[in-house]
């Protein structure tokens, strides 16, 4: 553990942009804003475990409902019909694997090559009541259902909802935002019941391996200590 307010040229290489949020949050102190952005870096080094969990887990359990019965690559079955930005995002996996020299992707490639939002915009309704793209009747009711034996009561839309929030919280990790805002306890709950809806095994690991309450909890040790670990 170590004072990041120990080292005077920190702000500058942060720079006063990054700062001003955390600047504001600490009344203009900056040795306790410099420590609230380390406790920031540490709070999203815990969350991207259990998220990169889920996505492995959501990816997994749907592909594998989706091509029961099918060739493993589903999204050329002509009974699927994929909405464009569906069939942007495995377009665009494939066209980044054979830039990387993968001149013949696997099922099994492309899967590890897609990102999240696709996954999560596969649950959602896509184009109601429509017989070629409305998700809920040609996707979800026949086939996607079954990559989520705990969703019990909770139903398609709920879920999209709860996955769609994981998602644009994922999102703000990846470019380094603040989350220190977030609704943080209900995130944390969501990947693990959304883990839970597809393998209690794997909620019960995430519940078990987890450190954002640990993390959580060290907000004014950071703040008032310096002492950070990121």
């Amino acid at each position: 553990m170590i004072d990041p307010a120990r080292f005077r040229a920190l702000p500058d290489r942060i720079s006063a942009p990054r700062l001003a949020r955390f600047m504001a949050l600490q009344d203009g102190h900056v040795h306790r804003a410099l420590r609230l952005y380390a406790w920031n870096t540490e709070l999203t080094t815990a969350f991207w475990g259990p998220i990169a969990w889920l996505e492995v887990l959501l990816r997994n359990a749907v592909h594998d409902a989706l091509r029961a019965g099918r060739a493993d690559d589903w999204w050329n079955d002509p009974a699927v019909h994929l909405m464009q930005r569906e069939r942007r995002a495995v377009d665009g996996a494939i066209s980044t694997l054979q830039r990387r020299g993968v001149d013949e992707p696997s099922a099994d490639d492309v899967v590890a090559a897609t990102s999240f939002g696709l996954w999560v915009g596969l649950t959602d309704a896509g184009i109601p009541r429509d017989p070629r793209f409305g998700y809920e009747t040609t996707l979800w009711q026949p086939r996607m259902v079954r990559a989520f034996p705990g969703l019990r009561t909770v139903r398609r839309k709920q879920l999209h909802r709860r996955l769609d929030e994981v998602r644009r919280f994922r999102n703000r990790l990846a470019h380094h935002e603040p989350i220190i805002g977030a609704p943080l306890e209900r995130v944390r709950d969501d990947v693990l019941e959304i883990a839970g809806f597809i393998d209690t095994d794997a909620e019960q690991f995430l519940r078990g391996a987890h450190r954002i309450d640990e993390v959580l909890a060290r907000r004014d040790c950071v703040i008032d200590e310096g002492r950070a670990v990121i």
